[in-house]
C-alpha cells in the first residue's frame, strides 16, 4: 500500500498504469502460523505496473528482490518471507493487526487510514531496515 499521496502515477499508452513511490509491505515468517504477536512491517521504494488485471513490481529488502503485487506485497495478506527478511521488519501494534484482521480480502480496506497514518509516524524505523 502506498503511504503517501505524492507517489507517482502515470500512464503508458492508453490503458498501462504504472505507479512508484514509498509502500508498506506485511511480513509473515515463512512456515509460521500469523498470529497478531508476528505480523510485521516494512517500507520500501517500490514501482507497480499493470500486468494484466493486476499491480506488481518488485522490493528491495536485504539485498534481496521480492515480487509485489496489490495491496501490502501480497494482494492485501502478508509476504511469506524468510527469517532474516522477515527479522528486518517491524512489529505492527496489536490495534492495526485487529484492524486488519476485520478488513477486506485482496485489497487495503478500512484499515488503510490506521496503517498509513502509523507507517508515516514510524517511516524512520520501517524504512532504514
Amino acid at each position: 500500500m502506498y503511504i503517501t499521496n505524492d507517489h507517482r502515477r502515470y500512464y503508458v499508452g492508453s490503458e498501462q498504469h504504472t505507479s512508484r513511490g514509498l509502500f508498506l509491505m506485511l511480513l509473515q515468517e515463512k512456515g509460521k502460523p500469523l498470529t497478531q504477536d508476528n505480523l510485521r512491517a516494512i517500507v520500501r521504494k517500490v514501482a507497480l505496473s499493470q500486468v494484466g488485471n493486476f499491480m506488481m513490481g518488485y522490493a528491495r529488502i536485504g539485498g534481496r528482490s521480492f515480487v509485489v503485487s496489490g495491496s501490502y506485497g501480497s494482494d492485501g495478506l502478508p509476504m511469506d518471507v524468510d527469517s532474516d527478511t522477515y527479522n528486518r521488519g517491524v512489529p505492527v501494534p496489536p490495534e492495526l493487526y485487529t484492524l486488519w484482521a476485520r478488513g477486506e480480502l485482496d485489497s487495503a480496506g478500512n484499515e488503510a487510514t490506521a496503517f498509513r497514518r502509523w507507517a508515516i509516524k514510524n517511516i524512520d524505523v520501517l524504512y532504514n531496515v
